[in-house]
């Protein structure tokens, strides 16, 4: 959102510069700063989960949920698309190394698929013996309500509808704007074809906030636009966000070790590289732009991958112009 708000003022200000008949030296072109910014998009969002049981994973949330798979490492990962712009990775921790993780880590994050139908999503879980924490509890005069589920790995998804409400003044005309995503029509799934899901949001759990919110702000970029007793919530692509939650009030503490990867999809990942490599409060894992290869070693992705302020691994991904590729760069509107 915050780049998006850039690229429409750095252009219409070079516009206005350039088409004023009383221009003077006081009005200047875009700045290198400025366009190195307008090229560090993003244009979706990700989170990686470890399953030791990845077939049992796999079924839960092709079949069950009704996730479209728009990108495919045979055995090892697959991603699936929850709404326009966000997406789960599941990651087969076989015991090969080859993840990042172990699923045995702590599951330190919590993920909201968020809908408007949250009545009949819960008909559905409890009809598909889904491993329901907690029943949706009358609306009233709160801004939001939903449910709790954990996957078969131990994670946990919260089945959300954000409602009118003077806290989410500024997120509603977005979530309006969102359409919903539905089975896909070649899909076998038990899932009903008119559930659909709009947005989500990647809740994560750190010790400091002031950090976090410094960091999520002001080196990535993403603005606040909820503001909770307990949470803060940042836009980030067109219907993905990142909510901050203050440790010891959310689902999960804070821990150092953590069985996720926090994903940002770009179309430029040498550009958030060139913004990252000197930021004092991001760690890189790899000293250049790492290149993920196919089976044949064909460049299929260029990753940025780090560490967040508390040990949260991110990962920066740009999907090239491959044939396989296809349906994710499709998914993500390229």
């Amino acid at each position: 959102m915050k780049n998006l708000i850039n690229v429409i003022f750095i252009l219409g200000f070079t516009l206005l510069s350039a088409c004023s008949e009383n221009s003077t030296s006081e009005n200047k072109d875009a700045t290198m700063d400025d366009v190195k910014e307008m090229a560090r998009d993003i244009i979706g969002n990700n989170a990686f989960l470890y399953y030791k049981n990845y077939d049992e994973a796999v079924h839960f949330y092709g079949n069950t949920m009704g996730f479209k798979n728009v990108f495919e490492f045979p055995g090892f990962a697959i991603i699936y698309q929850t709404s326009p712009t966000t997406f789960i990775t599941l990651v087969n921790d076989d015991g090969s190394g080859r993840g990042m993780h172990s699923a045995d880590e702590p599951k330190t994050i919590a993920i909201a698929l968020i809908t408007d139908q949250i009545d009949a999503w819960y008909e559905y879980a409890a009809s598909q013996n889904m491993d329901i924490r907690n029943p949706p509890k009358p609306l009233g005069d709160s801004p939001h309500n939903g449910f709790l589920v954990t996957d078969p790995g131990g994670y946990i998804l919260e089945f959300e509808y954000f409602a009118p409400h003077e806290e989410n003044v500024k997120f509603m005309p977005l979530l309006d704007a969102s359409e919903n995503i539905y089975v896909d029509g070649g899909q076998v799934s038990t899932r009903p074809a008119d559930l659909g899901f709009k947005a989500s949001i990647y809740w994560l759990y750190h010790k400091d906030a002031k950090e976090a919110a410094d960091f999520y702000r002001d080196v990535m970029g993403l603005e606040m636009i909820v503001k909770q007793p307990f949470s803060d919530i940042y836009t980030s692509s067109r219907t993905g966000y990142i909510g901050l939650v203050l440790d010891g009030v959310g689902i999960h503490d804070a821990t150092h070790d953590k069985a996720v990867n926090v994903g940002f999809m770009t179309s430029n990942a040498q550009a958030w590289f060139d913004h990252l490599k000197d930021e004092p409060t991001f760690e890189l894992r790899t000293k250049e732009l790492f290149h993920e290869e196919d089976g044949d070693g064909n460049v299929l992705i260029d990753i940025v991958i780090g560490y967040d302020p508390d040990n949260y691994y991110i990962e920066i991904d740009q999907f090239l112009d491959m044939e396989a590729n296809k349906a994710i760069r499709e998914a993500l509107g390229q």
